[in-house]
C-alpha cells in the first residue's frame, strides 16, 4: 500500500490581494504520476507553487511525508522537491554554462561556495547519459534552444536527488519528435528514480501517455480527480469534465 507523499489540507493560495486557490485539499501517494489539466488561469501552476511553498499560503497546511511545511523546516523539505518551471531564462550574453546551471541544483546539499566533488561529477555524468546532453554542458545556457534548455532544467532538478518532481508545461513549444523523446525520458526518469511526479500540461496526448491519475482544474478548484480511463470517458461524453 502506498503512503502519502504530498498532502494539502484546506489550502488557499494567493498573489498580492488576489486569491487563486481557495480551501483546496489534495493527497498524492508515493510513486504516483499525476497530471494536472485545465484551461488557462485555472490555478495549475499555482498548485505546484503551493506544494513547494513558493506561493503565499494564508490558510491551510502543506505536508510532505506527513511533515508540515514551516519556516523552520522549509529548506529541508524543499530539498526533497525538484521543480522545473515553465519559464526560466537568462540573458544570452551571461557567461553561465549549462553545466553551471545544472550544478545550481546541488546548492541545497553542498552549499553555495563549495566545489563539486566526486559525487556531483558522477551525478552529472549519469544525467548527461540519461538526457543525451553531453554536448550541451559547456555551452552558454542562454544560447540554447527551447528544448535544450528544458533538458538542462530537468537535469538541474534531478541533480538534487529529489523524491518529488514538479513539472510545469515542459512540453510547450516542442515539435512532435522532441515531444515524443521527452515523454520517454520523463517516464524513464520517474520510474528509475522512484519519483512522485506532478505534471502540468495542456497536451492531452501527453497526459494520457504518462499519467496514471488526472486532476482537472477550473477556477482554482479540482473538478475531477481520477484515472485516465474515466477522465477520457467523461471528456468524450460531455461538454466539460465537471
Amino acid at each position: 500500500m502506498r503512503s502519502s507523499k504530498i498532502r494539502l489540507i484546506d489550502v488557499s493560495v494567493g498573489y498580492m490581494t488576489e486569491t487563486v486557490i481557495n480551501n483546496l485539499s489534495l493527497e498524492i501517494e508515493e510513486g504516483e504520476f499525476t497530471g494536472i489539466f485545465g484551461p488557462n488561469g485555472a490555478g495549475k501552476t499555482t498548485l505546484l507553487c503551493a506544494v513547494n511553498r513558493l506561493a503565499r499560503i494564508p490558510e491551510g497546511k502543506v505536508l510532505i511525508d506527513n511533515t508540515e511545511f514551516t519556516r523552520l523546516n522549509e529548506n529541508a523539505l524543499r530539498r526533497k522537491i525538484g521543480y522545473v518551471p515553465q519559464y526560466f531564462d537568462v540573458d544570452p550574453k551571461l557567461p553561465a554554462t549549462s553545466e553551471e546551471v545544472i550544478m545550481m541544483g546541488r546548492c541545497g546539499q553542498i552549499g553555495l561556495f563549495h566545489f563539486a566533488g566526486t559525487k556531483e561529477k558522477r551525478l552529472m555524468t549519469d544525467l548527461a547519459d540519461m538526457l543525451e546532453m553531453h554536448h550541451l554542458l559547456g555551452k552558454p545556457f542562454g544560447q540554447l534552444s527551447g528544448g535544450e534548455k528544458k533538458k538542462i532544467l530537468i537535469a538541474r532538478a534531478l541533480i538534487q536527488e529529489p523524491e518529488i518532481m514538479l513539472l510545469d508545461e515542459i512540453f510547450a513549444w516542442l515539435d512532435r519528435d522532441m515531444t515524443s523523446r521527452f515523454a520517454r525520458i520523463i517516464r524513464d526518469v520517474h520510474i528509475r528514480n522512484n519519483l512522485t511526479t506532478l505534471m502540468v500540461s495542456h497536451d492531452l496526448n501527453i497526459i494520457k501517455r504518462l499519467c496514471e491519475r488526472i486532476l482537472w482544474m477550473e477556477e482554482g478548484k479540482i473538478v475531477f480527480d481520477g484515472g485516465k480511463e474515466e477522465f477520457m470517458r467523461r471528456l468524450e461524453t460531455s461538454n466539460g469534465i465537471a
